[in-house]
């Protein structure tokens, strides 16, 4: 597929850029899955500047932004990104204590995050330390965990607009729900979140999350690569036992793979590709509703194409 990108272009954006930028970017290499094609442009900022700057520039020339974070949660199609891939991490990860509020940029690991609060004593995240994702990424899809979520602790976020411009938004304003928030738009970053924690014992925090990470290494396959949860949990009943109950574990296309160990995981057994996980996607959605008349929904963010 055509490149929207020349290489005035690139060459321009360089000039006003402190970071990396890479052409025709393979993003199975960003990807939790370790699946996908080229992006055009894979721009990766080490300061605020840089960041407005790339959207800015995204902008003006008239190119769509794709935002990413870690990389999990997510599927690239095989064709790749056209566009601009702005890659969200060292340089924005950056985080300040005051008190029991906590001051995160985006680029930081949720895991890291985690630590980091639990190592000052700060009680509200310890589910998240098995959540592989950017604090970014988790802030846009509303990651949760033990009946936990990100929008339970965050009070404010600063974003950017494409258009390189700030904006402050409050909790409600995020809109924060069910695996989705504001930044789900896709026309707002964001940047910065100011955390509301709670005081607690660094030990009891601590032996928390290590009860968490244990309860996360017998249920889920973590040996093989993923995007986590395929499907969202519908009311009443997690979607891995309907896919279990219909049969479904093992069920195999190319090399994607309805994981042995929880249902509601397809694992990349070796080359897989994003067909192959589209197509056994759609077997245990229409498996799945033939036998209980569930609909499941999709978790994963499908991209490119």
């Amino acid at each position: 597929m055509t490149s929207m990108v020349t290489d005035e272009q690139a060459r321009q954006l360089a000039k006003s850029f402190n970071g990396r930028i890479a052409l025709n970017e393979p993003m199975r290499k960003y990807t939790s899955f370790q699946i996908g094609g080229p992006a055009d442009v894979l721009a990766e900022p080490h300061d605020m500047r840089s960041l407005s700057a790339v959207l800015r520039w995204g902008w003006n020339e008239g190119l769509p932004v794709f935002v990413l974070g870690n990389g999990t949660n997510l599927l690239v199609a095989d064709e790749g990104i056209r566009g601009v891939v702005v890659r969200i991490g060292p340089g924005l990860d950056d985080v300040r204590f005051d008190g029991d509020r906590v001051h995160a940029m985006a680029g930081v690991s949720l895991p890291a995050l985690a630590r980091a609060c639990a190592d000052r004593g700060l009680a509200g995240l310890e589910w998240a330390v098995g959540i592989p994702g950017s604090f970014g990424g988790a802030m846009a899809m509303n990651a949760g965990a033990y009946s936990h979520t990100v929008g339970d602790v965050v009070r404010e976020v600063t974003t950017l607009l494409l258009d390189g411009s700030i904006s402050v938004k409050t909790c409600e304003e995020m809109q924060f729900a069910q695996r989705s928030s504001r930044l789900s738009h896709g026309d707002l970053v964001a940047c910065e979140a100011m955390l509301q924690l709670e005081r607690g014992n660094p030990e009891e925090i601590r032996r928390q999350m290590s009860e968490y990470m244990k309860d996360r290494k017998i249920k889920q396959p973590l040996h093989l690569p993923s995007a986590g949860c395929v499907f969202q949990n519908p009311s009443g009943r997690g979607a891995g036992r309907y896919i279990d109950g219909a049969g479904l574990k093992g069920l195999r296309v190319g090399g994607a793979e309805v994981s042995h160990v929880h249902a509601n995981f397809i694992v990349n057994v070796g080359d897989a590709t994003a067909r192959d996980v589209l197509i056994l996607m759609n077997v245990v959605r229409r498996s799945v509703y033939d036998k209980f008349g569930v609909e499941l929904v999709p978790e994963i963010r499908v991209v490119g194409g």
